[in-house]
């Protein structure tokens, strides 16, 4: 049997990818961010309301949200942000990411 879909929806990640946003932005609303072990290190972790695909926070966008509503996370509850589509360079390559977008949504 021949299956019609992308590789990617059966090797899914339990977080939201770049790829995720299909080369589009996209507005959320936060509905919880809680601190969890991802790999070996601990990471800032949005819910949203609108999604259910968690975000792990790098340290870029956890500033841009702090600089946005404040460095307490549990002030983050119930803010809309914007998901913008990037490329940022790890390791030596250019490769996708997320970034929040600085503006208030």
């Amino acid at each position: 049997m021949i299956l019609n879909m992308e590789y990617t929806d059966i090797y899914r990640s339990s977080y939201m990818k770049a790829d995720d946003l299909k080369d589009r932005t996209a507005k959320y609303t936060i509905y919880a961010c809680t601190a969890e072990v991802v790999g070996e290190d601990k990471k800032l972790v949005l819910a949203f309301s609108n999604n259910d695909m968690p975000l792990v926070l790098n340290k870029t966008n956890a500033t841009t949200l702090a600089e946005l509503y404040g460095p307490e996370t549990s002030e983050w509850e119930g803010k809309a942000i914007k998901l913008v589509p990037s490329t940022t360079s790890y390791q030596g390559k250019m490769v996708k990411c997320i970034r929040i977008s600085p503006e208030r949504v």
